[in-house]
């Protein structure tokens, strides 16, 4: 009979393991594949954030890329165009795409199905329009540069010009993300999100307020989209109205059904597979289109609930 401390153990190993891996990374590896890895783990958080609204609560949305864009903007901004200090930026890059997760969310959680998914891509692409017209605050496609100078915090003195500097603050926090991120769902809070994906009818019945929740959910999910926008900008120097686009929204959405939705741990499997695959085989496929588009026929007919649910049928 297997312990019920069984999964949480192995759990915590796995992870210690990996963790010590990327910590030693920087030790064997040139300062390019360290900028790679720094943006796949951008990208992880990216996909585990849409991973909490698609794999979790049902809700399929196409507007993370806006939330994404506003974290890196919340960075840009404040730094470029208001001598903001990084710090305070950064809180910014949880709290702005936060309160327009709100207030996205307050309208488009009355709706479902296909109609919330058109409503979520609709204030996308109105935040895509901005980003790209109002370049005397966004710079357009240009972007905006983000100039750091080195931080002191107490006795230590950080330089996010530093690749490997940027490499540890960026681990640091998608760790600790992922962490809360997996509590959530393990908590009853995490509970209801599955009831509402598994029966919204149901979990209404029972008495709980979709909305409300649907909600909560969204503007979680929100809220870890900006922070990885707000990485993103940390590791580019740079934020650009590109970053807005729907499209973007794309890439969690391929991450999570390969790699598994409604894991957590898939949207990582799926996130590094794909992006190591685009790395090594872009220029032998003449692009990335046809890299996923590959990926992707492979999994529908190989594996439909992604790696993770391959790797459990083949382990059961």
């Amino acid at each position: 009979m297997s312990s019920p401390h069984q999964k949480p153990t192995g759990f915590l190993i796995g992870f210690s393991v990996i963790l010590v891996v990327l910590v030693l990374i920087p030790f064997f590896v040139d300062l390019f594949y360290m900028t790679f890895l720094t943006e796949v783990l951008v990208w992880v958080l990216f996909a585990v954030s849409f991973d909490l609204i698609f794999g979790y609560t049902g809700l399929l949305s196409f507007g993370q890329a806006l939330f994404f864009g506003i974290g890196a903007y919340s960075m840009a901004i404040p730094i470029s165009k208001l001598g903001i200090g990084p710090i305070p930026s950064f809180f910014l890059a949880i709290l702005v795409p936060m309160a327009f997760a709100g207030f996205v969310g307050y309208f488009s959680v009355r709706l479902s199905g296909i109609h919330f998914v058109i409503i979520t891509l609709i204030f996308a692409l109105i935040g895509s329009t901005l980003g790209e017209t109002w370049t005397s605050l966004t710079g357009g496609a240009d972007g905006l540069t983000i100039p750091f100078t080195p931080l002191s915090v107490g006795p230590l003195t950080i330089d996010l010009t530093n690749i490997n500097t940027n490499y540890y603050l960026v681990l640091i926090v998608v760790t600790v993300c992922y962490l809360l991120l997996r509590r959530l769902v393990h908590s009853p809070l995490g509970k209801v999100f599955i009831a509402i994906r598994e029966n919204e009818d149901r979990a209404r019945l029972i008495g709980y307020n979709v909305k409300r929740y649907k909600l909560l959910a969204f503007v979680i999910a929100g809220a870890l989209s900006g922070v990885a926008g707000g990485l993103y900008g940390i590791t580019l120097k740079y934020a650009s109205a590109n970053f807005l686009h729907w499209g973007v929204s794309g890439h969690a959405v391929v991450y999570t059904i390969v790699g598994g939705m409604g894991t957590l741990l898939g949207p990582v499997i799926g996130t590094g597979i794909i992006m190591i695959l685009e790395h090594y085989l872009v220029n032998f496929l003449q692009g990335t289109d046809l890299v996923i588009g590959i990926v992707l026929v492979f999994m529908v007919l190989v594996a439909p609930k992604g790696l993770v649910g391959l790797l459990k049928r083949n382990s059961g």
